[in-house]
């Protein structure tokens, strides 16, 4: 029995399948039941890890169900279109995204974003009258719609949530401080108006800063007083100053002996000490 990753079809984020009893490959597309019904999700490949959401494989992809789910694509516009009249007859304040029908037909779903919290029950019963189906309204929040829907990233590439990323991250202020970048949250904006999620790939090449003093401290080295001024992990040096001259010192140099163990350590940590109450009112405003 196989365990495998997919991505889904309406919201794009990545789920586990499990139950799998045929040798699927890599962007094929396979029937799972899920907590939504029976949908098409596209096959990332197999996998040892576990996630959080999980589907059970049916069966690969027939014909058949391609047709349907084709067929649900086409009526989910339909029903998308009558729900965005619906929401300005309401005068409701929500932006609707996307409308999914699984393969089952059974539900129809919409997905939604909103400042605050949105009394949709008069529209609900609206729609569900004139459907003739269950109904289920699901809010979203910024991150989550841009993977949805896509978008084109600072860097001129697919935003990394809609193209391959599996979760969302936190991202912190201290992530730009950490890596010695001009501390000016607007340049390291996504277009979901979070951090970049970019930062937290890199987070683990300045790791070895969270275990040196803070920039601008004092510290002793060759048997002298220097300042701390400047840490430099990819390039494995530090600047010292002393009476106005500059020196650059070995990162190494300055570690105490067996120091991967604090590094392990820090790595394994899912939080600093540093960060918290500094980017705590940073982090509510710049991560989801």
């Amino acid at each position: 029995m196989l365990y495998i990753k997919a991505r889904c079809q309406d919201t794009k984020k990545v789920i586990g399948v499990d139950g799998v009893r045929e040798d699927v490959q890599r962007g094929e597309l396979v029937v799972v039941s899920s907590e939504r019904g029976e949908e098409l999700v596209e096959v990332l490949g197999c996998s040892k890890e576990g996630l959080s959401s999980k589907a059970t494989f049916l069966r690969r992809a027939m014909e058949e169900d391609k047709r349907r789910a084709q067929e649900n694509e086409e009526r989910a516009k339909e029903f998308h279109q009558l729900c965005k009249r619906k929401i300005r007859e309401y005068n409701l304040e929500m932006k609707l995204l996307k409308t999914y029908i699984p393969l089952d037909g059974s539900k129809v779903f919409f997905y939604y974003t909103a400042e605050q919290r949105v009394d949709f029950r008069a529209l609900v019963r609206d729609l569900a009258k004139s459907l003739k189906r269950r109904i289920e309204m699901r809010q979203i929040g910024v991150r989550d719609a841009v993977q949805m829907m896509g978008w084109l990233g600072n860097c001129g590439n697919d935003a990394c949530c809609a193209k391959f990323a599996e979760k969302m991250e936190s991202v912190y202020v201290h992530d730009i401080n950490l890596q010695n970048l001009p501390l000016s949250p607007s340049k390291f904006t996504g277009p979901c108006g979070r951090l970049l999620c970019c930062l937290a790939y890199e987070r683990e090449n300045y790791l070895i800063k969270e275990i040196l003093p803070d920039v601008g401290t004092s510290l002793c080295y060759d048997g002298r007083e220097y300042n701390l001024i400047f840490v430099e992990p990819l390039r494995g040096y530090a600047l010292l100053e002393r009476e106005g001259k500059k020196i650059e010192v070995p990162l190494k140099e300055l570690l105490p002996n067996h120091y991967e163990r604090a590094l392990e350590h820090c790595r394994a940590c899912p939080t600093c000490c540093r960060r918290v109450g500094i980017d705590h009112e940073a982090t509510v405003g710049a991560t989801e």
